[in-house]
């Protein structure tokens, strides 16, 4: 109900996307997704979003407890979390951006104050604004790092994409279903309720999903001539495989392995090699046999 009364403000008010993410160990439960005039732009905020019985501590102001975990993986790549309570009884909704600056460390986690003045409203959209970073880089990192868990599950998986697209100049592209594995089925893996408004298909798939590759896997269906069926087959980019493996690498820390031996010298070193070596590290003969 909470992560509902949420989407509403973003969708409704902001005219974003909203994108609902699976239990994973991110503690992400939504990304709101920056329209353009219903285009994408490829900017995503991370959401946590909870729900809370009342508003009755520290004066209206509420403190969240949050995890070790979930802060250490939002500061580590660079994610502007924001932080969403709803209270259930009223259905007021506050917000907070989660970072080092207003996070208090504890033992067992962390904490930090939502202020009764931060009101998720149609008049906090300039603040969400001015939160998600802009620049390729950051937005690239964010997308992968979202993505993760999604990636991870297509890898070395027969994966499809199926986009309606409706109307035309321009088009609006939703209702994307994806299937991962192979084998026939009703129903996808994943459904999201999209609706962005695209000159074509590809401007949507770089925005949203820079991580992936992707080709037709049938020839375009049009029904009524109202909507057409585009049906893509999508792998991993080499880029998205050399990520999770090294993401694979940190998280499991350096392998234990034992030191490599060096081979056996068997020959010996002459004067010219000699004072080639102490040439190559800039002290000559001269200057050590004088410092010795």
């Amino acid at each position: 109900m909470a992560i509902d009364t949420v989407e509403k403000v973003f969708v409704r008010y902001f005219k974003w996307s909203f994108r609902r993410l699976p239990d994973s160990k991110l503690g992400i439960d939504a990304r709101a997704e920056i329209l353009d005039s219903g285009r994408p732009t490829g900017k995503f905020l991370p959401l946590q979003i909870r729900s809370v019985p009342s508003w009755a501590e520290g004066a209206g102001e509420y403190i969240h407890h949050g995890e070790h975990s979930h802060l250490d993986y939002w500061t580590k790549h660079l994610l502007p979390v924001c932080i969403v309570i709803v209270d259930a009884s009223t259905g007021m909704i506050r917000w907070q951006r989660a970072g080092e600056g207003n996070c208090t460390e504890t033992e067992l986690g962390w904490t930090m104050v939502v202020p009764a003045a931060n009101v998720l409203d149609a008049n906090a959209k300039l603040c969400f604004e001015e939160v998600i970073a802009s620049d390729p880089e950051s937005l690239m990192r964010s997308a992968f790092a979202l993505d993760r868990e999604l990636m991870q599950e297509v890898q070395d998986q027969t994966t499809f994409f199926v986009w309606d697209e409706w109307g035309d100049s321009p088009a609006n592209f939703s209702n994307l279903q994806i299937y991962i594995g192979d084998g026939e089925r009703d129903e996808p893996d994943i459904r999201i309720d999209y609706h962005l408004r695209a000159d074509n298909l590809h401007d949507v798939m770089t925005k949203l999903f820079p991580w992936a590759t992707y080709s037709y896997a049938e020839p375009v269906r049009e029904y009524s001539e109202e909507v057409a069926v585009h049906v893509l087959e999508v792998e991993l980019r080499p880029e998205a495989e050399a990520y999770l493996e090294a993401e694979d690498f940190l998280v499991a820390g350096y392998p234990d392995e034992e030191e490599p031996r060096p081979p056996e010298f068997g020959g010996y070193i002459t004067a010219q090699e000699e004072e080639a070596f102490w040439r190559s590290r800039g002290v000559s003969h001269g200057r050590r046999d004088q410092d010795e």
